[in-house]
């Protein structure tokens, strides 16, 4: 699981060979959006932890993706989103993206590719985000 929340850490996801372009392009403009949303003076390092954002990218067929210990401590698979949704990206790649609230204070946003996790993860994510269909999980 990679966690965002400095210059330093996309920087360091963006060099990674893990996810296909597409994914690093659009996880970079997630970033940069969040960080102009969120009035960010270049006069003090940037960190989206201190609005009380997170962004977390799960990594494939990580076996403690649903442990998001880095991130509050959050049972994701026991957890409720506030939404998911399924993004279509260029080269026919799919991934998720999650909104969940812990508390009162942080807004969790967690990617996913598509395809790409353990089969009860897959099914969290395909359900939540109303893609399920039957046959996919047989």
């Amino acid at each position: 699981m990679h966690t965002i929340m400095s210059h330093e850490h996309i920087g360091k996801l963006l060099e990674s060979d893990q996810f296909p372009a597409a994914v690093k392009g659009y996880l970079r403009t997630e970033y940069e959006s969040l960080q102009s949303a969120l009035h960010y003076d270049e006069e003090q390092p940037y960190s989206m932890e201190t609005h009380g954002y997170n962004m977390a990218v799960l990594e494939s067929k990580d076996g403690n993706e649903n442990l998001l210990v880095g991130t509050r401590g959050l049972d994701l698979l026991n957890s409720t989103p506030e939404y998911v949704e399924v993004v279509e990206l260029p080269d026919g790649v799919c991934m998720y993206r999650a909104c969940l609230m812990p508390d009162n204070e942080c807004f969790l946003l967690i990617y996913a590719l598509r395809g790409a996790l353990r089969l009860e993860l897959e099914q969290w994510f395909a359900e939540q985000s109303e893609c399920l269909a039957k046959e996919d999980f047989e």
